[in-house]
């Protein structure tokens, strides 16, 4: 078990005023068996308003807009969690992670990709040795691939990011009968967001981190939860103006010291 604290920060700039910018966050940790919110904060600016929400694969969400004219708009969102994977509960998974979805279809390589991996002692195994299989055949590359790039796609070109790793990751154990979901979130350390997969076994959700070619352990924090990307972005929104845009983002994660 361990208590962690962390720092979630974007900047988005624009070229051009812009207005009526509707925006969906889900940038706050949500409370399950395994893990506990002890403090949670979310700063938005432009000061506007905002109403907290939960989607339905039980994602905290900020909703907001910002109707008069901005050059930009960050978000810095912060607090303290307990992480404690022992307390884990059972929990069946619903149907719809046991199919391929837009961004997880697997064709016909990645079909192969997984046959080739053979019987597994048990799905444990069987996760372990996808993990590893998908680690060692891919290259870290960022600005290859965009959040549109499917799991075929990424793996035809042989290169990606958390997101592609986690896509074909999710691909090959649904082909081979395992329930398996995609998470959004923070891992030790400072940089950027990460996306790791979660994987149903005998009940129980654990987590599997192809980028990093590893268990999830007590040091991820997720943010949010789905069938893919799609389904759980950090931040999506839309609006009104022909602007260009760049974004800054900014994490921390840190063992937390009790004052």
């Amino acid at each position: 078990m361990k208590e962690l604290e962390y720092t979630f920060s974007t900047t988005i700039d624009f070229s051009i005023p812009v207005h009526d910018h509707y925006f969906v966050l889900r940038c706050m940790p949500s409370p399950s068996h395994t893990l506990r919110v002890l403090k949670s904060d979310l700063a938005i600016e432009p000061d506007m308003r905002y109403a907290r929400q939960t989607d339905s694969f039980g994602n905290r969400l900020a909703v907001g807009c910002e109707l008069e004219e901005h050059t930009h708009i960050g978000y810095h969102s912060s607090g303290v969690v307990q992480v404690d994977l022992d307390r884990v509960r059972l929990e069946q998974p619903h149907p719809m992670f046991k199919y391929p979805t837009e961004l997880t279809r697997p064709d016909n390589a990645i079909v192969a990709f997984a046959e080739s991996l053979g019987d597994a002692t048990d799905q444990v195994d069987l996760c372990l040795r996808a993990m590893t299989a998908v680690h060692e055949a891919m290259a870290y590359e960022p600005g290859t691939t965009t959040v549109s790039t499917t799991a075929a796609e990424a793996f035809a070109a042989k290169q990606g990011v958390c997101q592609d790793f986690s896509h074909i990751l999710i691909a090959m154990l649904r082909y081979r009968g395992v329930p398996a979901r995609y998470v959004s979130g923070l891992a030790l350390g400072e940089g950027q967001t990460h996306a790791w997969v979660e994987a149903n076994i005998d009940g129980f959700w654990r987590g599997f981190d192809p980028t990093r070619n590893q268990q999830v352990d007590d040091t991820y924090i997720p943010l949010a939860r789905g069938r893919e990307w799609a389904d759980c972005p950090i931040e999506r929104g839309s609006f009104i103006g022909l602007a260009d845009q760049s974004q800054t983002v900014f994490m921390t994660v840190k063992e937390h010291a009790e004052q």
